[in-house]
């Protein structure tokens, strides 16, 4: 299984999301402890926490999420 479909069965990219070649390739190029890492950040945060701060409208009308370490 490929990171972009963990990724996604994990809720980090959404279902069906059409990435680029160039975004596919990315997250392609992640180590497997990268991908577990972002996995379990994600797992930790409350539905409440990602609303207030990681959810909001890009300049597209779309969803993003975002963490800045």
């Amino acid at each position: 299984m490929g990171n972009v479909t963990k990724l996604m069965e994990a809720g980090l990219i959404p279902a069906g999301k059409a990435l680029s070649q160039e975004d596919q390739d990315l997250v392609n190029s992640l180590t497997p402890d990268e991908v577990a890492a972002l996995i379990s950040v994600k797992s930790k945060l409350t539905p409440g926490f990602v609303q207030r701060n990681l959810s909001g409208s890009s300049t597209r009308g779309e969803a993003s999420m975002g963490i800045v370490f």
